[in-house]
């Protein structure tokens, strides 16, 4: 019987079967790592069915023994010497089974290695699969004209799918596009709210309707939870109740029409295309503003005609508006330099012209940025960077400018363990990762690592910038020293200095 089945995995441990089962192990990680599953999918498949078939095929292959009569004894005796010398055959080759063995313990020991680390936060396709399964919902929507059933029409199919909170906050602008007869062609927004337990759920939710008919919705992403109420969703379902929409879009006569809701907005005294509505529907066009035109606004337009149609920016009249008081003199020379507004960092040149980093997506603990600009304290902002961090997702880790072209950003990864630094030389439209020599300490007497890889902001001393380098959250060299680094070239190239205590 031991015979047998040594004789079996003999056949079985074949180098072309080895080979075959590589390849598809590779294919396997590969799917798990990079994609692909029209591609690479059949490859495993065809993988699969070789290796299956090998198996079978070498289990059914076996010597059979008669034993009926005398007739049959040499038919019996041919065989016997064929099993013998089969087995001569496997007990000659021990060495090469036991290759065998190893290189098949090793690819499986590799490829699950690999597969586990796809399944890493960020690390692969197979952890963007698992975040999917965990935290994206797909919702039917069929009530999706504006003019019949409103935005109740999006909130009443999600509702039907997952539970969410009552009052809910909006985190970025709710934007809806829609068509002249009024079907939606989408809608993103991303939301947040405490649920019955207190506890804060976001929900990023987007819809396109040339590419699928479902909502989809991102749960547990990053959000800023500040509560403000100047934030509050319900002012866009209660505007929406009496804005006569399909006759105010009638007037402009084209394709397509948008709706964007950002909460209160302070419009200073520009009364351009401003509208006061009540309750009952009644509307008032604003012509002259003596003080400040502040309130929950909806407004729509023409995408991409603003500038030839103007967008009527409906205010309800029956909101109480609190404005905060007047920043002093005193207190807007305090913002120059770094900042923080509502959790995101900020720079400011002077009074007026500041950068800011702003979350554009987030889930997983992971956030992708844009950089807008303001040239008025802070009033308004403009996006002049859509992906300054070029696709780059982590957690902002500073910004700063030395003069008005010349900017740096920073990004941590994993928790704060490293990060990357990226440099602009005009004024923040196009940024590029600065590349900082590493430096290598001695782990033990053998062994040496890179300590140093969270970069903070340069800094200018001089006519040369200076560049501390932290160890990041998981570094524990020397009580968490840094390294200074210098240039000479406005920060294109760096070089190492020495070691700095860590103040």
């Amino acid at each position: 019987m031991k015979d047998k089945r040594t004789l079996l995995f003999a056949r079985v441990f074949n180098p072309i079967a080895l080979a075959v089962y590589g390849f598809t192990c590779y294919y396997v990680y590969s799917l798990c790592q990079y994609g692909g599953i029209k591609r690479k999918l059949p490859m495993i498949a065809v993988g699969v069915l070789l290796l299956f078939m090998w198996i079978l095929w070498c289990s059914l292959l076996k010597p059979k023994y008669k034993n009926k009569s005398s007739e049959n004894k040499k038919q019996q005796s041919i065989s016997t010497e064929k099993v013998s010398a089969d087995l001569h055959k496997v007990n000659t080759s021990k060495i090469w089974y036991r290759i065998a063995c190893f290189i098949l313990i090793v690819t499986t020991s590799m490829t699950a290695i690999g597969i586990y680390r796809s399944g890493i936060n960020y690390n692969g396709k197979l952890s963007w699969f698992i975040a999917d399964l965990k935290n994206k919902r797909e919702v039917e929507f069929t009530q999706n004209n504006i003019y019949e059933y409103g935005i109740e029409g999006i909130f009443d199919a999600i509702e039907n799918k997952m539970d969410i909170p009552k009052e809910l906050f909006v985190s970025s602008d709710f934007i809806l596009r829609f068509e002249k007869g009024g079907n939606i062609l989408s809608f993103d927004t991303y939301l947040y709210g405490r649920n019955e337990n207190g506890e804060t759920e976001s929900f990023l939710i987007t819809y396109n309707a040339n590419r699928s008919p479902k909502i989809t919705v991102y749960l547990n992403g990053y959000v800023n939870e500040d509560y403000d109420q100047q934030h509050r969703l319900e002012p866009l379902f209660d505007m929406l109740q009496v804005i006569q929409l399909e006759n105010t879009v009638s007037k402009w006569n084209q394709e397509e029409y948008g709706i964007l809701y950002s909460g209160l907005r302070n419009w200073g005294y520009n009364t351009s295309g401003i509208v006061t509505i009540d309750k009952e529907g009644m509307t008032q066009q604003e012509e002259y503003a003596e003080d400040q035109i502040v309130g929950f606004t909806v407004s729509v337009y023409v995408p991409g005609k603003e500038s030839i149609f103007i967008p009527k920016r409906f205010i309800a009249d029956w909101e109480t508006v609190t404005l905060e008081p007047e920043i002093t003199d005193q207190e807007k020379q305090a913002i120059v330099g770094y900042t923080d507004i509502d959790g995101e960092e900020a720079f400011f040149l002077d009074q007026g012209k500041g950068y800011r980093l702003t979350v554009a997506d987030a889930a997983l603990g992971s956030r992708f940025y844009v950089l807008d600009l303001t040239l008025d304290g802070g009033l308004t902002w403009e996006t002049i960077n859509k992906d300054p961090f070029s696709n780059e997702a982590g957690v902002s880790a500073g910004i700063t400018f030395i003069d008005e072209n010349l900017g740096f950003i920073g990004i941590s990864h994993s928790g704060g363990s490293y990060g990357n630094l990226f440099r602009s030389e005009d004024g923040g439209k196009l940024y590029k990762q600065v590349v900082i020599p590493k430096v290598e300490v001695s782990l033990n007497e053998s062994e040496t690592y890179v300590a140093f890889d969270l970069p903070g902001m340069p800094y200018k001393e001089g006519e040369k910038l200076s560049l501390l380098v932290e160890q990041g959250e998981d570094g524990d060299y020397k009580g968490g020293i840094k390294a200074l680094y210098q240039s000479e070239d406005r920060g294109i190239t760096w070089k190492y200095i020495k070691e700095v205590e860590n103040e």
